[in-house]
């Protein structure tokens, strides 16, 4: 019985060592990162350019070790980061991709703020880079930003009521079915937009944790919306705790003036199976709101100072689209 046990023993420290040592696409939990980098002769981005390479540099650098980050660009970056051979030419990521719950569905990329122009340019250009890269997913007609949609990774989606503006021609009913529908969800919280922000993504305002646990922005102390807010979502999603993420909005150095900056706003965070990655800005709460996060997981919480790019307004999750690897191309 003795040498039954070592030999176990002995058989459990091999095989975690194997474990340890698997390239990262053979493990189950393992989540492929994206993000995007513009040619560097882009007129728009060309003055935080330099910015754009050191976010995904210190992104890949603090990564876990069963994350891995790739970069969208042909641009040679020397080794700094990992990318691949093409461009996409926009940093956000996220409004663009399929929206992924349980299945993987792309919707058109068409919102109000964008000319229609520009946003069929990249809307095209995504899908191409999908389809070259062989993902398997469902499409639907439907007007929806990826940063519009948080799944509450159960049977519900929060999303403003932005979608029923980006959809003139579709009754609400409709918009509402199709959701459940291509997402594989039984309830669609519908939320008002918070006020004065001109993509009007639920990005900003919650970001679960589990079915019932959730952050909420403090909406930059406008306790009248944020009570709004919790009242619409604990009508639906009765069970849920809702916890508030204190943020530290400013303005300052805000790039686009049509663009409200991000600056500020913890709650635009991203979670992988074992990590959660939070915006810094190099600001007085940054240290606060990563133990208040921390106080709230089991997962590991790491910091991505991303304070130059936020201005632009957009954190981590804007700026990433992750992939499990259930939903990751088959070699």
């Amino acid at each position: 019985m003795k040498y039954q046990r070592l030999s176990i023993f002995m058989f459990s420290i091999l095989l975690a060592s194997l474990l340890l040592f698997l390239p990262m696409s053979a493990r189950g939990d393992s989540t492929m990162i994206y993000t995007a980098l513009p040619k560097q002769s882009d007129h728009y981005y060309h003055r935080i350019y330099p910015d754009l390479i050191q976010y995904n540099q210190t992104f890949s650098e603090r990564l876990a070790s069963a994350d891995q980050l790739t970069s969208l660009t042909k641009s040679n970056q020397r080794g700094k980061f990992a990318t691949t051979p093409y461009t996409y030419d926009d940093i956000w990521v996220r409004d663009v991709a399929p929206i992924i719950t349980t299945t993987m569905v792309k919707f058109r990329y068409s919102p109000a703020y964008l000319p229609k122009a520009d946003s069929g340019y990249l809307n095209t250009s995504f899908t191409n880079w999908l389809n070259q890269s062989h993902f398997n997913y469902h499409s639907s007609k439907l007007v929806l930003d990826g940063g519009n949609v948080q799944w509450n990774k159960g049977n519900a989606v929060v999303i403003t009521n932005r979608v029923f503006k980006d959809n003139p021609h579709w009754s609400h009913h409709d918009i509402i079915s199709e959701l459940k529908h291509q997402l594989n969800v039984n309830k669609v919280v519908i939320v008002p937009a918070e006020p004065g922000d001109t993509l009007a993504h639920s990005d900003g305002m919650i970001k679960f944790l589990t079915p019932n646990t959730a952050f909420i922005s403090d909406f930059e102390g406008n306790q009248a919306f944020q009570n709004k807010f919790k009242q619409i979502v604990k009508k639906s999603l009765p069970h849920v705790r809702l916890i508030t993420l204190k943020s530290a909005y400013t303005d300052a150095g805000q790039y686009d003036k049509k663009i409200a900056s991000a600056r500020g706003l913890y709650i635009n965070m991203l979670e992988t199976a074992h990590t959660i990655y939070v915006p810094q800005f190099n600001l007085a709460r940054d240290k606060e709101a990563l133990h208040t996060i921390q106080a709230h997981t089991s997962k590991r919480v790491v910091g991505i100072p991303i304070t130059k790019v936020s201005t632009l307004g957009g954190a981590v999750h804007c700026t990433t689209w992750d992939v499990p690897k259930k939903f990751a191309p088959k070699p």
